[in-house]
């Protein structure tokens, strides 16, 4: 790995940069620091890039840095925060500036100088200094050990940040992911106005952005165009030109829409977005990022590559799979019900789909589980790559190894003149669905599960290795865990494929969702079906044991029945005669029937005493039985009591009361 160390004056400063650094490359480089003065200040020869808080410090590495190695000083500027409290000392005051040494205290002056406060008397202090003005008013940066201790009002300003310009250089010298880096880079280097009479600091953004592009990009074989949040061009890098076959002057304050052949709507699409344009009959790849923060304003970018051969190969070739159907085709929105377990699967598989873990997807049959997978994929960095679905129960045992993995010219009597792309290589860089994994061969889980470990297939008849990057996603309606109980599924590929386990629930369980579900697939077919309550009500309390496919098929039925209005008549014989339904629904009819004679009793109750009672206390006195009830759900029954004759409900003073019918059918 690359190695990286600050050498300071004081720890506290070294620490101080040594974490700034840290915070930014996190894992692309090791950052590390050490005191100057330090006995181990020898470890430096260990290092590719040494930084420097002063120039004084040189004396002290140079006999130990290795030849090759890069020494930079650190260019520092104030933090926001420093200068908020800069702005307000009180103007033409004398202030003591205290830091480490002579060379970092002149520094400090300079920059608090730079921001404008010139009317400041600043006096300078740092330890071992021979005279000293003391004076009301003490900045330190950081270092408030090193504070004379003669009573003067104490202000810290924080330490020094690093410049953007010491990031650029560390990351150039490293040649580290500079596409990667650019947008963070830009956030990091964004310094809010401060509107007060007494300060205004303020970092050209124009000239941050063209120092940025210039020092990332002019030594790659790359053209970049930044524009603001109207489309209007705002700084460019020098080889874009060659790209437009325009001088810059012709560019700068154009629409991005007049220079580049694109929707304006992919420019304020508000996510990374890559296509292929043609200018001056040249194909280019064209990367658009459409919005990054830059202190108060919002810019874009817009990255133009030529192709060479093999990246004009891969992209045809993922153009013509979309072409081909490998894409994905449903949406969250496409995942109909409002009840509450179709609701939590929703939520769990939108977080799933943030990550690049394999997940498995359990349910009955029918019950939506490849158009899950769909939304997973939108949902995912991946979704503008191809989607690949295959069911490994439908293809057979033979071939199935072959479809996976693909294989070369002449691996097997029968194969292809040039061989195969399998689905492996079909879906790298997007999403591959595994629908009936438990279906697929004890020999071919070994392999699958090569590929989970090590991201690489082989295809059949090669000894050649291809990485891979595809996002695995698998299905199934056995008990897997069973299976490898049996033996007949492998136990370490069933913790390689549950990393993220989700269930869809069976349409039963599921509450009113079949009704909406229903009304969703008759208006999508454009046909017009009432049913009668007494069907809605048994569509809820049926079985369904085919899940949503069962459904499609009562209504494909019912739709050939001719019929605008159904009746229980109508549904088919295998509904009719279905004994858990039949079960499900004498059990409903025993709960109703207790809720309805719970709120009787209460009603009696309070009505015995003179004594009203609204839904909110029904609802209460009930879960007091253990019954749960909502005050929507109470006012519900309360109407079809009364529709029974057994409540009366008026306005006003009368409230809800029971009737002698409804003391009659209390047997009371």
């Amino acid at each position: 790995m690359k190695k990286l160390i600050v050498v300071a004056k004081a720890k506290g400063i070294g620490r101080y940069y040594c974490q700034e650094l840290r915070d930014f490359f996190v894992d692309e480089i090791q950052i590390d620091y050490v005191t100057s003065d330090s006995n181990n200040i020898q470890m430096v020869r260990d290092y590719d890039m040494v930084l420097i808080t002063t120039y004084t410090i040189i004396d002290n590495i140079m006999k130990y840095v290795n030849q090759h190695c890069k020494i930079i000083k650190i260019v520092k500027s104030l933090s926001y925060e420093g200068i908020e409290k800069i702005k307000e000392i009180p103007y033409g005051s004398e202030a003591l500036v205290v830091n480490v040494g002579p060379k970092t205290v002149s520094e400090s002056i300079y920059l608090i100088y730079a921001l404008g406060r010139t009317d400041l008397d600043l006096h300078p202090y740092y330890p071992g200094i021979e005279k000293y003005k003391k004076v009301n008013i003490i900045l330190s940066q950081g270092e408030l050990d090193l504070v004379p201790n003669y009573g003067g009002k104490v202000i810290d300003i924080f330490n020094t940040t690093l410049d953007t310009k010491t990031f650029l250089e560390i990351i150039s010298y490293f040649d580290l992911d500079k596409k990667k880096l650019l947008g963070k880079l830009m956030q990091r280097s964004s310094v809010k106005k401060v509107n007060n009479d007494g300060v205004s600091f303020v970092i050209s953004e124009r000239f941050m952005l063209e120092n940025i592009i210039n020092v990332l990009f002019e030594n790659l074989n790359e053209g970049v165009l930044i524009f603001n949040s109207v489309g209007e061009v705002t700084s460019s890098s020098n080889s874009v030109q060659v790209f437009l076959n325009k001088a810059t002057h012709n560019i700068l304050g154009k629409k991005i829409t007049d220079i580049i052949p694109i929707d304006k709507n992919i420019i304020f699409e508000g996510e990374f977005v890559e296509t292929i344009i043609k200018i001056n009959n040249t194909h280019l790849i064209c990367n658009i990022v459409p919005k990054i923060t830059i202190g108060s304003n919002d810019y874009g970018l817009v990255i133009l590559k030529k192709y060479n051969d093999a990246e004009m190969k891969i992209h045809l070739y993922k153009k013509e799979l979309k072409d081909k159907g490998h894409k994905s085709k449903y949406t969250i929105n496409d995942m109909i019900g409002s009840s509450y377990e179709i609701q939590k699967v929703k939520d769990i598989a939108v977080r799933m789909a943030k990550s690049d873990s394999t997940v498995l997807i359990t349910g009955e049959s029918g019950t939506g589980k490849e158009l899950l997978a769909h939304v997973i994929h939108n949902h995912s960095r991946r979704k503008k790559e191809q989607f690949v679905a295959v069911n490994c129960s439908a293809i057979p045992e033979n071939l199935l190894e072959s479809e996976l993995f693909g294989y070369e010219e002449g691996a097997f009597t029968g194969a292809k003149k040039g061989g195969k792309r399998g689905l492996f290589e079909i879906a790298n860089d997007g999403t591959l669905f595994l629908d009936e994994i438990g279906e697929i061969p004890f020999h071919l889980q070994t392999r699958l599960l090569r590929v989970l470990q090590e991201k690489e297939i082989m295809r059949i008849g090669s000894n050649h290795i291809i990485d891979i990057n595809v996002r695995i996603i698998v299905a199934t309606n056995i008990d897997l865990k069973r299976q490898v109980k049996e033996g007949k599924f492998r136990r370490d590929l069933y913790y390689r494929l549950s990393v993220l386990p989700l269930n869809i629930p069976p349409l039963r369980n599921r509450g009113d969702d079949v009704l909406e579900i229903f009304d969703k697939i008759i208006k999508n077919r454009g046909e017009y079906l009432v049913l009668d309550e007494d069907v809605r009500d048994y569509f809820t309390k049926y079985s369904w044991d085919g899940n949503i496919r069962e459904l499609r098929n009562c209504i494909e039925y019912m739709i050939n029945l001719g019929k605008r209005k159904i009746s229980l008549s109508d549904l088919p014989d295998n509904m009719k005669n279905n004994d858990r339904t039949v079960d499900a629904i004498n059990t409903t009819k025993l709960e109703f029937q207790r809720k309805r004679e719970a709120i009787l009793r209460i009603l009696y109750d309070k009505n015995k005493q003179n004594m009203k009672i609204g839904r909110k206390q029904i609802s209460n006195e009930l879960m007091k039985m253990s019954i749960f009830l909502s005050e929507q759900e109470v006012r519900k029954e309360l109407l079809i009591l009364k529709s029974m004759g057994l409540v009366s409900i008026s306005k006003g003073r009368g409230g809800t009361k029971i009737t002698q019918k409804g003391i009659a059918h209390l047997n009371i």
